[in-house]
């Protein structure tokens, strides 16, 4: 799909609720290339193993695969640091380790119950206007200890080391403006990101130039964010990911470009508007914003909200009543 066919409107489908993250992954060939950078094995059966821990509303969580005897969660994190993750995947991989094995043998049996490997993994995407705001290294971990009371010197020994521990495998991608201006204009990739060619970096570099072109378009007089001389909209910055070879089999399907688009669309609205309010309604007020803004259809607008927040049909009402104008 060249850059001239590419639509500028964005008209969502609303029965198509994942993200482009997950529809990234939703190939098994893709899945299994990832479990060879992550752990350098070839794996042979693999198999979508979805999470819906209670806590978080049986909110679904953004990639969870079972590849021989290892048990795969990574979550994507874009635009912003959640120094909770640790704890986040933890509700996420303990409901995964549940949803594999019997329930009934694992509270009665006498016999030992085996669960798959569990492995943790964060891709974290995002700008940054200061180089010293990126972290020292591409990967790094994150642990459930970090976030842990500290204990004065009389508790400080052996016997009080924490018996729970939970180890996150963070892959952080996040670039400076200069950096993705400098792709966008020359394509050029950061020197640290030499070593993770694959996937991951081709999400982090659509992810942050999406995000980088959306906010160039629309704050182009404060001057942070200098519009590329080579493209103008998100929709010709896809066009040009399809030119240099990045996800051309997803990027060429308009329902997806459509659906990516407006995903990060509402996540950069919400960054702006709803969090900023500090409250769920907020993050509503800024999705219904969004959704308007993007020529959405009322009603579609509408049903997407009520699936997102897991609203109900009257309340969502009266939000959009309020909001849509």
């Amino acid at each position: 799909m060249g850059q001239e066919n590419m639509q500028e409107t964005m008209p969502v489908n609303r029965k198509a609720k994942d993200t482009f993250f997950k529809t990234v992954y939703a190939s098994e060939e893709r899945r299994r290339k990832l479990a060879s950078f992550l752990l350098g094995i070839e794996g042979k059966q693999i198999t979508t193993a979805n999470v819906r821990p209670v806590l978080f509303g049986n909110k679904e969580n953004d990639l969870a695969f079972v590849c021989d005897a290892i048990f795969y969660v990574m979550t994507e994190s874009q635009a912003t640091i959640c120094p909770n993750i640790s704890y986040r995947l933890l509700e996420y991989i303990t409901a995964g380790l549940r949803s594999t094995v019997d329930s009934e043998q694992l509270l009665y049996s006498r016999k030992r119950v085996y669960f798959p490997i569990p492995k943790l993994y964060l891709l974290q995407t995002g700008l940054e206007m200061k180089p010293e705001h990126l972290p020292e290294k591409v990967q790094y971990d994150v642990c459930l200890s970090d976030s842990y009371l500290s204990l004065n010197e009389k508790y400080e020994k052996e016997t009080t080391k924490p018996d729970l521990e939970v180890v996150v495998h963070v892959y952080d991608f996040r670039m400076t403006f200069d950096e993705m201006l400098c792709y966008i204009e020359k394509d050029v990739i950061p020197a640290r990101f030499e070593a993770y060619v694959g996937d991951m970096r081709d999400y982090a570099l659509t992810a942050n130039g999406i995000t980088y072109m959306q906010r160039a378009v629309k704050e182009v007089e404060q001057q942070e964010y200098l519009l590329p001389h080579n493209v103008s909209s998100v929709a010709q910055y896809l066009g040009l990911l399809i030119e240099r070879g990045i996800f051309v089999d997803l990027l060429n399907d308009k329902e997806v470009c459509d659906m990516t688009m407006a995903q990060f669309s509402r996540d950069d609205i919400l960054i702006y508007q709803g969090k900023e309010e500090g409250e769920i309604i907020g993050e509503i007020k800024g999705a219904i914003r969004t959704y308007k803004k993007l020529g959405v259809m009322f009603d579609d607008a509408k049903h997407y909200i009520m699936d997102e927040f897991q609203k109900s049909e009257e309340e969502t009402g009266e939000l959009m009543s309020k909001y849509w104008k």
